[in-house]
């Protein structure tokens, strides 16, 4: 198995505590919303692989891990360093860059469904 990367969305926490207090529907949309968003940092990350032999491509992956979690990661033995480089290898970043693309999507989709919630 490769080495395990970790990138949070800054602030996100803060709106999954607000979400916790909905009822379960508005919980369920959140849920939705936040799949939706790991399949869309799942499809820029894919299109912002460096490829090769398109192995790591092939291993860059969603999953619902939650009620209000997913997760994005690649399984290729060598994703951190394509990501991050290395001193002999220039940085390929591919996951940060779809991360960052997608944060204002699901900012703004779980705002407006605790304001929807709220009313």
């Amino acid at each position: 198995m490769g080495k395990g990367i970790t990138i949070k969305f800054d602030g996100l926490d803060d709106l999954l505590k607000r979400i916790e207090a909905q009822p379960a529907k508005v919980k369920s949309e959140a849920g939705d919303i936040i799949q939706n968003t790991a399949l869309r940092v799942e499809k820029r990350a894919k299109a912002n692989a460096p490829v090769d032999t398109g192995y790591l491509k092939q291993h860059i992956t969603a999953e619902k891990t939650g009620e209000l979690s997913a997760d994005v990661t690649s399984l290729a033995e060598y994703s951190i360093y394509n990501e991050f480089g290395t001193r002999k290898m220039a940085a390929h970043p591919y996951m940060r860059p779809a991360l960052n693309q997608e944060q204002p999507f699901i900012y703004q989709k779980l705002d407006n469904l605790i304001k929807k919630g709220l009313l």
